[in-house]
């Protein structure tokens, strides 16, 4: 009496074929039996699905690699241009200075249009608490009566998104340290800080000193 047989499922197929990748090239007639067919395209046999797979995987990497090696030369670009400030706050010794030295260096990276360090005035308080009182930074958009507090509309008219830095803390703010950029999405929340945020902290010691 023979043993009845259990139903395989797809599972068990893709297990199998896995550990014998050459059962097609051994049973070259399941091969030419089968007929693959794509929604948009006919697929003569399993090679042209996997050449497409491969291709399709193939292009995916080429992209990633590309975003990869372009986000490692800008987060480069952004680590001299820190540096490069991290050393000009000591030779600056007036609050005015060190804004100007800091507008003529960070506007330097593409997509930044505006770079200011603003003293903190009354009329910055209500922004203050709306985007900074969470966290001392902010990343995304502003309205445009928050923008014509931090910029002229006339010098930085295009500003798609702005960066905003508090140095000091909400309950005794120094100063903000704003960036405009004519990019929707070069400030958003998801960005890096690191580099930033070391800055910050020696912006804050050298305003301190000026002070």
């Amino acid at each position: 009496m023979s043993k009845q047989q259990l139903p395989i499922d797809e599972q068990q197929i893709c297990e199998y074929l896995t550990r014998h990748p050459d059962f097609f090239r051994h049973h070259q007639y399941v091969l030419l039996e089968l007929e693959l067919h794509a929604q948009s395209q006919g697929l003569p046999n399993l090679a042209l699905q996997q050449q497409r797979l491969l291709r399709e995987q193939n292009t995916q990497l080429k992209t990633q690699l590309a975003t990869t090696a372009r986000l490692a030369l800008e987060n480069e670009r952004v680590f001299r241009l820190f540096s490069q400030c991290q050393r000009q706050l000591w030779r600056c010794n007036s609050f005015s200075e060190l804004s100007k030295q800091l507008a003529d260096t960070l506007c330097q990276s593409p997509h930044i249009i505006a770079c200011e360090l603003l003293p903190y005035r009354e009329s910055l308080r209500a922004m203050i608490d709306a985007r900074l009182s969470q966290k001392n930074s902010y990343l995304g958009r502003l309205s445009g009566q928050e923008h014509l507090l931090l910029w002229d509309k006339d010098s930085v008219p295009h500003a798609r998104s702005v960066a905003l830095y508090l140095i000091g803390n909400v309950a005794q703010p120094e100063a903000i340290l704003a960036f405009a950029s004519d990019e929707a999405a070069h400030f958003s929340s998801d960005n890096d800080n690191l580099f930033i945020n070391e800055f910050i902290t020696s912006l804050e010691l050298r305003l301190t000193d000026l002070a």
